[in-house]
């Protein structure tokens, strides 16, 4: 490992944390102030769900590059909503999360399968701001020289996907038993607790295995 490699940024937990508090506390807050207000549950579940595509679409625009996955999460939004209310079903509607979590989630695990895993990418763009297009490339390019590195990045990228999926169930599970509006708080603690989980497996895992980018 050169010098370079070696002295690492910290990351920066308020650009960690500022989009998830963004993605669930402020559309949460939204659901439920609009339910005190009398507004029905579809209303207020479009209304906090509007708030994660903004901030989605402003970090592409910000970005002034496409973000696939970005793209692929307005559009999975937007398709799960339209069905829902299709069906009349707000249910369905709470229950849309869970099913963009799951394609989520397999797409993660099919970018293993096709040999390019997810988090390569990810790494590799996380490198690039933080030492340049030159460190992405020195780090992306253990991929080729280090099995310890591969197989790394494989199995975090895998546990990932299976949480993803295994959130999926659960969110569709709970949109379906509990009362309509103990959903979305019961799903926000859940997740947060899941990704409290993976987050803190991967940094824990990369640390010690030397997979940082």
């Amino acid at each position: 490992m050169t010098m370079a490699l070696d002295a690492k940024p910290k990351a920066r937990w308020g650009a960690v944390l500022a989009p998830v508090l963004v993605d669930l506390v402020v559309p949460l807050l939204i659901f439920y102030g609009l339910r005190q207000s009398g507004v029905g549950v579809v209303g207020a579940t479009l209304a906090g769900s509007v708030i994660p595509v903004v901030r989605t679409a402003y970090s592409i625009v910000r970005g002034r590059k496409v973000d696939w996955m970005a793209v692929f999460m307005i559009i999975a939004l937007a398709v799960g909503t339209s069905a829902s209310l299709a069906m009349h079903s707000p249910r369905m509607l709470l229950a849309k999360d869970g099913v963009i979590t799951a394609l989520c989630g397999l797409w993660m695990l099919g970018t293993v399968a096709l040999g390019k895993p997810l988090l390569l990418s990810i790494g590799r763009g996380i490198a690039e701001a933080k030492r340049g297009k030159g460190g992405g490339s020195v780090w992306a390019g253990r991929w080729d020289s280090e099995p310890r590195f591969r197989y790394g990045i494989r199995l975090v990228t895998i546990v990932w996907g299976v949480g993803l999926v295994f959130d999926a169930v659960v969110r569709v599970v709970i949109a379906y038993v509990l009362p309509l509006d103990a959903v979305p708080g019961v799903t926000t603690i859940q997740w947060i607790v899941l990704f409290a989980l993976l987050y803190g497996f991967m940094m824990i895992y990369s640390r010690k295995n030397d997979l940082l980018a």
